[in-house]
């Protein structure tokens, strides 16, 4: 095989299957072979976009969840070699997310690649499909440890997407029983059941603080009410939900921001300041180490992580797959695998 086919965008809302060569290692690079590649709520927003927001000087590949084989090793690397299976870290030449290359795609380079931080080894008897959830396994680590997240904290979720669920069990693989989640979707509440949960919230049904007291408590401050959890992980973006769970976060609760928002939103200072609120956002770089975690977690099979996935679609049916993700009433993690 000279030539494949990559996803890559070129413009808003169009996205293409280009011939391209098939990709050769330099000296410290590798091409691994992909087996499976996750659809990430980033890849739609970057069609949708047309890119990352800047002016595009071509086309820009996508894909950044993946995991395969390595086909072909650079003279210089060390320690790898053809046939090794891994779950490859994106961040450090923002494969997929601005980069040079894209995972959509049966072949892709990994540029500098090295074990533990690129490249992942994973044994044999890991589906591909659960290595490559290894990428947003650790964004929602990366999350969680920005707010420092112990075993007895309240926890809530907001949003069952893919992010979300991620969340539910990298809390639940840190030791957090207290955990609930909110959605307006009961298939999504399902599935983070599924995977842990142990309180679900349908926030179309009912009063988000009245559910939230009855599951972690209350108090008053103030004059004002709140609710007893200590942090709030949002993977929903939607400012209405932001807004809410800052008018009922109790003192010095930690808020992290997962989720990607397309559009500024306004946030009660005020309050923030009165109930010592921390609010940060998390992009998840510089995390080699959780990614790691992800990994070891995942091998050691310690969670049952079928339920993240609700859709297994041959490469070749790129665009049905594309369609499917923006579904997100009826998908979670929607896995592009190659045969």
């Amino acid at each position: 095989m000279t030539t494949m086919q990559v996803a890559r965008v070129h413009g808003p809302g169009d996205v293409r299957l280009d011939d391209v060569t098939v990709p050769k290692p330099g000296p410290r690079d590798v091409v691994v072979r992909v087996e499976a590649c996750g659809i990430c709520g980033s890849d739609l927003g970057y069609i949708a976009l047309g890119g990352t927001g800047a002016p595009l000087s071509e086309p820009m590949p996508i894909g950044h969840e993946f995991a395969g084989i390595v086909e072909w090793v650079g003279t210089d690397v060390r320690d790898v070699q053809p046939g090794l299976r891994v779950a490859v870290n994106p961040d450090d030449r923002n494969i997929g997310n601005g980069g040079l290359e894209g995972a959509m795609a049966r072949f892709i380079l990994v540029p500098d690649a090295k074990i533990g931080s690129s490249l992942y080894p994973v044994p044999a008897h890991v589906a591909p499909e659960l290595a490559a959830l290894a990428e947003p396994l650790s964004v929602a680590l990366h999350g969680i440890n920005l707010v420092d997240v112990k075993p007895d904290d309240k926890v809530a979720v907001i949003g069952a997407g893919p992010i979300g669920l991620s969340a539910v069990v990298m809390l639940r693989h840190r030791g957090v029983k207290n955990i609930v989640i909110i959605d307006r979707e009961d298939s999504r509440l399902a599935r983070a059941r599924a995977l842990g949960a142990e309180t679900t919230i349908n926030a179309s049904t009912g009063s988000i603080t009245e559910m939230l007291a009855k599951a972690h408590g209350e108090g008053t401050r103030l004059g004002h009410r709140h609710v007893d959890t200590d942090v709030f992980i949002d993977a929903a973006g939607a400012p209405p939900a932001l807004a809410d769970v800052i008018a009922i976060a109790k003192f010095r609760a930690r808020i992290s921001v997962i989720a990607l928002y397309k559009k500024p939103c306004a946030v009660d200072l005020f309050k923030m300041m009165m109930n010592e609120i921390m609010l940060i956002g998390s992009i998840a770089l510089g995390r080699h180490a959780e990614f790691g975690e992800a990994v070891d977690m995942i091998v050691a099979g310690e969670i049952n992580l079928a339920p993240m996935i609700s859709h297994h679609i041959p490469f070749e049916q790129f665009n049905e797959a594309i369609d499917t993700a923006r579904d997100a009433a009826n998908s979670a993690k929607v896995m592009l695998e190659f045969v």
